[in-house]
């Protein structure tokens, strides 16, 4: 559903805290939890992300929202995109992305997905392992590739290098198997781990690349291309660092790189978080074990599963009564629907109350189903860039 809402008066201050005009409606005709995405905060987060990192190519990655509305959008800025999977490539393919913009940075990868992507022009596939390499020269042959280091995951909520990277002992003789096969393994990528706040995880992932870069070339291969990937958090808080308080760092660590290396990054939540609302139902209350608990008519399965660690979002009630630890729980009855974190809300909180979490944009509706017959949140697509004002329409305002 995409509707366009009445135009309200904003700040047009370039900030990245999400306040989506939806932010504090209470609608008497409820229906269900509601998750509402704003393009236009989309729209701020991409500027915001090219004025900090002017030398770094926003590659989308689709698995933090795939939205068809989303990708439609950030398509029409110029981003460009990353993916996981055949599936994200078809999506991509419908909405008429050519493969040239997109990378693939799953480092596993199946060899059917490998040969659709190639058919479709894609050129760059992520590599971690000698096992993936030589699926690659075997389903790809004129691809190039990038390969996937470590890192330790400082800062971040969710670090992602166990899954992924190659490792020390690795590292060697896969470099020496691509450089005697004539392979072009191009590229370093890595990954700081997601909702990541420290600059300096970047700093030493971007180090590491350039140690990888000059074993690269001793060994005859042609590096050009560094992947710094995704991690880059969205503002849950004032203790969040923005885009450009990171840049600050970034970017001098980026400048030691050659004038002709080409560097993109795959931001997911930074771009999409801020620009979801979700609207949902407190089903119930009551106090057990000793705390205050919240049963929400929204839960892990349908639309809350961040919620289970440590994101800092808010929950925010129409309520002013005194602030208190709360345990909240869905609607499901298995007990995985209950969050570890506990989530402040007014003591006073009663069954029917509505409650508003801002920043739910990534891995909301994306990770959301149907479990236990709890439909998934209803979707609204709006857009609150203000219109132009016509000749007409300027002049009358001028006379208000």
């Amino acid at each position: 559903m995409y509707r366009r809402p009445a135009l309200t008066p904003h700040s047009t201050h370039n900030i990245e805290f999400a306040h989506n005009p939806h932010a504090a409606k209470v609608t008497p005709d409820y229906q269900g939890p509601e998750l509402v995405i704003d393009l236009n905060a989309i729209t701020r987060q991409v500027t915001n992300f090219r004025q900090a990192l002017s030398r770094v190519q926003p590659h989308y990655a689709v698995k933090a929202n795939p939205h068809r509305a989303v990708l439609r959008h950030l398509h029409s800025l110029g981003v460009k995109f990353e993916i996981a999977s055949e599936g994200e490539l078809q999506l991509l393919q419908q909405l008429g992305v050519e493969g040239q913009d997109i990378i693939f940075s799953n480092p596993i990868k199946t060899p059917k997905s490998i040969k659709a992507a190639a058919a479709h022009g894609v050129k760059w596939f992520a590599v971690d392992c000698l096992e993936e390499l030589k699926s690659l020269e075997k389903n790809a042959h004129d691809g190039f590739y990038e390969l996937r280091l470590p890192t330790d995951g400082k800062g971040s909520v969710w670090p992602l290098s166990t899954k992924f990277g190659t490792t020390d002992n690795t590292l060697t003789p896969l470099l020496e198997y691509a450089a005697k096969r004539h392979l072009n393994l191009a590229g370093i990528t890595f990954h700081v781990g997601s909702q990541c706040t420290e600059a300096s995880s970047w700093i030493t992932a971007i180090e590491k690349a350039q140690q990888v870069f000059a074993k690269m070339t001793l060994l005859g291969l042609k590096p050009g291309l560094l992947n710094i990937g995704g991690g880059f958090p969205c503002q849950v808080n004032r203790d969040t660092p923005s885009i450009a308080q990171l840049a600050q760092i970034i970017a001098p660590a980026l400048a030691q790189l050659p004038p002709d290396a080409r560097i993109v990054a795959e931001p997911g939540r930074y771009l999409v978080a801020s620009a979801g609302t979700l609207h949902c139902q407190v089903i119930n209350t009551t106090y057990r074990h000793d705390q205050r608990w919240a049963y929400l008519d929204c839960g892990y399965y349908n639309g809350l599963i961040e919620m289970s660690s440590h994101f800092g979002f808010q929950l925010i009630s129409p309520r002013q009564g005194q602030l208190e630890d709360w345990v909240i729980a869905g609607p499901t009855c298995d007990t995985l629907d209950t969050f570890e974190p506990r989530y402040r809300l007014p003591i006073d909180t009663i069954a029917g109350d509505h409650l508003t979490i801002p920043n739910l944009g990534a891995y909301s509706n994306a990770c959301a189903c149907d479990f236990n017959g709890f439909a998934a949140p209803h979707l609204v697509i709006i857009d609150s860039t203000p219109t132009p004002l016509t000749v007409a329409e300027e002049n009358t305002s001028s006379l208000i």
